[in-house]
């Protein structure tokens, strides 16, 4: 694929697999275009990387195994996770800024060096975050699994309010304590690999010019990606 010089490109780490494709983040970056991980090892001219939703990521990103009643994904790396982390490593090779939705955010986190908590519960349906601001948004987060960012460089921005679930399941228990005093991320910022990785979906919303939790992530978007 060729890519004119100085065009401004939302790329999508995989194409036609995903929750998404450009909206919303087109309302920042009004000229994006999908684009592969082959493009981007090519040395397309990008602005942005973004990794969307999906199943979960293989736990030998975040060293571990697949817990019972964990992971529901295999050790083993699937071709979506392979071509996605190359993607992301690429992207940080070149200073390039990443925006991870949902699977993505877990993904940028492992990518950070931080791990995911294996099975939470009561995150299945849309409610409400509170932001380091001092907002509190109804977020579209929709997962079993959880950012666990904080052995690792980060920034939280938004978490879970009121805490929501009553399990934690790592690789190491059943029920992890070192949840006991964390908040449950929501989205967070990895200054060292240029990543936001927001859990909830933009990209799920009818009105997202008007609605209060995407006009959050896009404001988000100009303040830390561009």
């Amino acid at each position: 694929m060729e890519v004119a010089e100085k065009t401004k490109v939302l790329t999508l780490g995989h194409v036609g697999r995903g929750t998404g494709a450009l909206e919303p983040f087109d309302q920042v970056y009004p000229h994006s275009m999908l684009v592969t991980s082959q493009d981007i090892a090519d040395g397309a001219e990008i602005d942005a990387l973004v990794i969307w939703g999906g199943e979960d990521i293989s736990p030998s990103y975040y060293n571990e195994a697949a817990a019972i009643g964990g992971s529901y994904a295999p050790n083993s790396p699937s071709r979506r996770d392979v071509i996605e982390a190359s993607a992301c490593r690429t992207a940080i090779d070149r200073g390039i800024p990443i925006i991870g939705v949902c699977r993505g955010a877990q993904l940028v986190c492992a990518l950070a060096g931080g791990s995911l908590i294996q099975h939470v519960d009561n995150h299945g349906r849309t409610h409400d975050m509170m932001t380091k601001d001092g907002y509190v948004l109804a977020t579209s987060s929709v997962h079993h699994q959880m950012q666990y960012p904080y052995d690792v460089e980060h920034e939280l921005i938004a978490w879970a309010h009121p805490r929501r679930s009553s399990i934690y399941i790592t690789e190491a228990s059943e029920n992890d304590l070192k949840m006991a005093d964390k908040k449950e991320a929501e989205i967070v910022w990895y200054p060292k690999i240029k990543a936001l990785g927001i859990q909830g979906h933009p990209e799920f919303h009818s009105n997202p010019r008007r609605d209060p939790f995407v006009q959050y992530c896009m404001k988000l978007v100009r303040e830390y990606v561009l």
